[in-house]
C-alpha cells in the first residue's frame, strides 16, 4: 500500500473513530489491507488451480 493510500485509509478512519490515536488507526489500516491481500492472493491462487485442472 502506497504512503499516500495509507495516510487517506487513516484519516478516514480517524474522522470516523476520532478517539483513535495515529498509530493505532495507522495499524489497523496496515492489518486491514493485509488480510485483505492475502484473502485476494488465496482466491487467485485457487482460481489459477482450478483454470489448470
Amino acid at each position: 500500500m502506497s504512503d499516500q493510500a495509507m495516510d487517506h485509509w487513516t484519516g478516514r478512519l480517524r474522522e470516523t473513530a476520532p478517539a483513535l490515536d495515529e498509530p493505532t488507526a495507522r495499524g489497523f489500516v496496515r492489518e486491514l489491507y493485509d488480510a485483505a491481500r492475502h484473502d485476494l492472493d488465496v482466491e487467485v491462487s485457487e482460481a489459477d488451480f482450478e483454470r489448470e485442472e
